[in-house]
């Protein structure tokens, strides 16, 4: 019998447990005052939102008095976006994620350089289009005795890189401009 009552005890505290999971007016967030950039952020995350998804280009009130440009999904610029998939488009792509601004290449082996590898990755960091929006990470392997062992990439390559895609995306924003015009 007290087996029995402790099951039952258990049985109706799981399903009230359940009960005020599932309540409608527990919504902790909207009690907290939210600040303008996260109303900015939570508008133009929405495909309704104000503005609506911005995918490669924009409208022209996209011009921030900072020298941002328009947005890809969520808080990258597109020029960079579409220069660093033109500039990297030699290379096989493993990952290409818009609205993180991540692209990462799989291994490149230049037929005229075997035994010598490389990776990419690119991480865009802002809307503005600057050199501080950008991060490149050059990954080298050679090829010793059948197996692929880790070098260290020249500098001047990462620099070199980082330099064609913003050059690039400077281009891709004058050519945009030079259209609205």
């Amino acid at each position: 019998m007290k087996k029995l009552y402790e099951i039952k005890t258990i049985i109706i505290l799981s399903i009230l447990a359940i009960l005020v999971g599932c309540s409608k007016d527990l919504d902790v967030q909207a009690q907290y005052p939210k600040s303008q950039e996260d109303e900015r952020r939570a508008r133009s995350g929405k495909l309704t939102g104000e503005g609506g998804l911005k995918l490669f280009g924009g409208s022209s009130d996209d011009k921030g008095g900072s020298g941002s440009g328009p947005n890809v999904g969520i808080g990258i610029n597109s020029y960079l976006w579409r220069a660093t998939l033109d500039t990297l488009s030699f290379m096989p792509l493993d990952i290409a994620d818009p609205f993180g601004g991540v692209v990462t290449t799989d291994w490149y082996e230049d037929s005229e350089a075997k035994g010598e590898r490389f990776k990419v990755n690119v991480l865009i960091l802002d809307q503005t289009l600057h050199a501080n929006a950008l991060k490149v990470s050059v990954f080298k392997q050679n090829r010793v005795n059948g197996e692929w062992r880790d070098a260290k990439p020249n500098q001047k390559l990462i620099i070199d890189l980082e330099n064609k895609i913003l050059t690039s995306a400077r281009n891709y924003k004058v050519e945009k401009e030079s259209q609205g015009s």
